[in-house]
């Protein structure tokens, strides 16, 4: 007994030291890269503009929560080689459901924030935010001035009955998926539903911040442009024989006939 209280202390006090902090947020331009970093060796840094700022503020928060790690999509990806940046994205949704917190910086929404801001925002219109959304045990939501959202603060929003009900309205799942989700909890149309009105500045991407809800093995190739959508839900009538990923109308992709052009459709 005293072994296994030790082993647990032990394991608390690991996880508190390493447990990092995710960043979910939209891109707003020239974002600070990792070779950015790399050359002044800290974000601290970094020049002062509004999108290093973003940065540094998210930093902020991090340390301010208690944390001593923080990982953003924007900085901590070596962009420039292709072995590196495929492993990120197909290990990304594991990343974000691994983390102590993520936090999600609502750019568009001005404080004080009110019931709605949220759900029409524009992280709301993202593909690669909705893994944000789901993946994290621990998600907390920030305004324009990184004040909590609503007001809530809460160490989760995921156990704000307030938010959650916000969430669960606008993108009809109930809230309690929301706040537990795995990729086995949805039927896999009822996930191409929900991928259905988010859009991305990359075309490919529609596909690959697929990968973790879908649990693919799709291996994420930049170039590949609409085929990207095609080798996925090529790959989801393959592996899991759902056929009505093939009941759709509108135009056809230009990679198989049967499967859409764009994910909309569903």
């Amino acid at each position: 007994m005293t072994r296994e209280l030790d082993d647990e202390r032990v394991r608390r006090v690991v996880i508190g030291f390493f447990g990092y902090v995710t960043f979910s947020h939209v891109w707003q331009g020239q974002e600070p890269s990792f070779q950015d970093v790399n050359v002044v060796k800290s974000v601290w840094n970094l020049p002062e503009t509004p999108l290093n700022e973003k940065l540094r503020n998210f930093c902020k928060e991090t340390r301010r929560l208690g944390h001593n790690w923080a990982w953003s999509d924007t900085c901590c990806i070596d962009k420039s080689t292709s072995s590196i940046l495929n492993q990120s994205l197909t290990s990304m949704y594991k990343w974000y459901a691994d983390s102590v917190v993520t936090l999600v910086f609502l750019a568009g929404v001005a404080h004080p924030s009110g019931a709605g801001d949220l759900v029409r925002s524009l992280w709301m219109t993202r593909a690669w935010t909705l893994q944000e959304l789901l993946a994290p045990k621990v998600l907390l939501f920030y305004d324009i001035e990184w004040k909590p959202y609503l007001g809530d603060t809460g160490t989760n929003h995921k156990e704000s009955p307030e938010i959650m009900q916000e969430l669960s309205d606008a993108i009809k799942i109930p809230h309690g998926t929301i706040t537990t989700f795995s990729p086995e909890d949805l039927a896999i149309r009822e996930k191409l539903r929900l991928a259905s009105p988010r859009n991305a500045t990359v075309e490919e991407d529609v596909a690959y911040s697929l990968i973790g809800i879908f649990k693919s093995d799709i291996r994420p190739h930049y170039g590949e442009g609409a085929d990207a959508l095609g080798h996925l839900l090529e790959e989801i009538v393959a592996r899991f024989g759902e056929v009505t990923v093939l009941a759709w109308s509108g135009k056809s992709s230009s990679y198989n006939s049967c499967l859409p052009a764009s994910i909309s459709v569903y």
